[in-house]
């Protein structure tokens, strides 16, 4: 008896086509989950750093980042990849970037693997005296229908070590040239590109509400931008503003999920000597919808 096997063959593949020919790809529709997060003088274990940690403190850390739940943090004050190595040997699920021009304080992106991220590099207007300041660090990140830019930031404090008042006017005039950098560079995007969702994340060493000698007037008096920290309160010092900032672009803006803004409080997790060695800074987190249809 012939067998007939090609026709069997045909009639096999017209029936289960339909049901791997037409797969489709599972898309994440999850928010996106952007942080800022300022661990503060994040050493590499060599030589002096200034902050000593040991195995157990940078595990730590690892554990505040988890809390976060983060997409995506904005990172300051970090020495180089090894410091960072220290910590990303907890959190298998995520990687890292970073700048290499701020000495022993860059700043840079912890971010999960998963999540797609184009490394566009340092942004050197930031620094307005670079032998004093760190230049921001830019990404571009897409999840879902929603790609952005952001721009990871360290201002220049005015701190108890600007002990004259020289120095502390010195420091004010930098951080609102800094602010005039980071407006720009917005500006260079939304202004001369289909591109209008931009975030610049991080620590601006200052807080949109200041009446006194205010030093971010370049983004306050936008209307192009909105700061969606400007009514948190400080985890450390509740009775002052936050200074690491989520700011967002008007059309980013729009995707903002009102409510999911969190501080992780690492006061409240820790007792004093051990928050200390994890940061004076906590993290910052909030969500943005990535379902809506790309705008841009």
């Amino acid at each position: 008896m012939r067998i007939h096997i090609l026709p069997v063959l045909i009639v096999g593949f017209i029936i289960f086509q339909p049901l791997f020919g037409c797969t489709k790809l599972q898309v994440d529709t999850s928010p996106l989950s952007i942080a800022t997060f300022n661990i503060a003088w994040l050493g590499d274990g060599e030589g002096n750093d200034v902050i000593s940690r040991t195995p157990e403190e940078y595990m730590l850390i690892a554990d505040v980042i988890k809390e976060t739940s983060a997409d995506i943090i904005a990172l300051q004050e970090i020495e180089n990849m090894a410091a960072m190595n220290k910590v990303l040997t907890h959190l298998p699920d995520y990687t890292a970037i970073l700048s290499t021009n701020g000495k022993a304080q860059n700043v840079g992106f912890l971010y999960k693997k998963t999540l797609t991220v184009e490394s566009l590099g340092e942004y050197a207007p930031i620094a307005i005296d670079p032998n004093r300041n760190r230049p921001g660090y830019v990404v571009k990140v897409k999840k879902g229908n929603f790609d952005c830019y952001l721009m990871s930031v360290h201002f220049k404090s005015t701190s108890r070590f600007d002990s004259t008042d020289e120095m502390r006017t010195a420091s004010r005039i930098m951080r609102r040239e800094q602010s005039q950098k980071a407006m720009n560079w917005i500006d260079s995007i939304t202004s001369n590109t289909i591109d209008q969702d931009v975030f610049i994340v991080g620590d601006l060493n200052d807080f949109p509400k200041r009446e006194k000698e205010p030093t971010l007037q370049a983004l306050t008096s936008s209307p192009k931008i909105t700061f969606l920290t400007s009514t948190l309160k400080s985890c450390k010092y509740q009775q002052f503003y936050v200074i690491d900032h989520i700011i967002a672009s008007t059309s980013a803006y729009s995707r903002f999920l009102q409510g999911t803004e969190r501080i992780i409080d690492i006061h409240s997790m820790y007792q004093k000597d051990i928050a200390e060695k994890i940061s004076d800074h906590c993290p910052i987190v909030m969500q943005f919808d990535v379902t809506q249809p790309d705008n841009d």
